[in-house]
């Protein structure tokens, strides 16, 4: 089981990530934006943090940049969930430091996927001493 912070601005994009990821056995905290995001990481640190690039004041790109460059955080996997099908948008996500970029809409077995591939990825850095 994981531990998931989902930052994503449409409560239906939150209700059904959570639920899905619930159900796949991960403990799942959903927050509306980067705001949110800062303070929920006060309270406990996720294992993975799932991002929508669209997000009010600070979008989820810059959230991603700002993750992955703090100490605390810069090893957390981040997953990009994004209605954007422009390459550029998916580039510019990679090079925030996304491990994995998901369009939506998106199938329950594709989040689950997404996820699990991101955390075998940050268990493979993190036994390689990466942490």
């Amino acid at each position: 089981m994981a531990h998931i912070l989902a930052v994503d601005d449409d409560p239906k994009i939150r209700k059904f990530v959570k639920a899905t990821l619930d159900a796949a056995g991960h403990e799942v905290v959903t927050v509306e934006d980067a705001e949110s995001a800062l303070a929920q990481l006060l309270m406990s640190r996720p294992d993975l943090f799932l991002l929508d690039i669209n997000l009010p004041a600070m979008n989820g790109l810059a959230l991603a940049e700002k993750l992955q460059s703090q100490r605390g955080t810069w090893a957390i996997p981040v997953v990009i969930l994004s209605v954007r099908t422009d390459p550029r948008d998916k580039v510019a996500a990679f090079a925030s430091g996304a491990v994995t970029y998901l369009e939506k809409p998106f199938k329950k077995k594709d989040l689950v996927d997404a996820v699990r591939s991101a955390l075998e990825l940050a268990a493979r850095r993190k036994r390689r001493g990466f942490k």
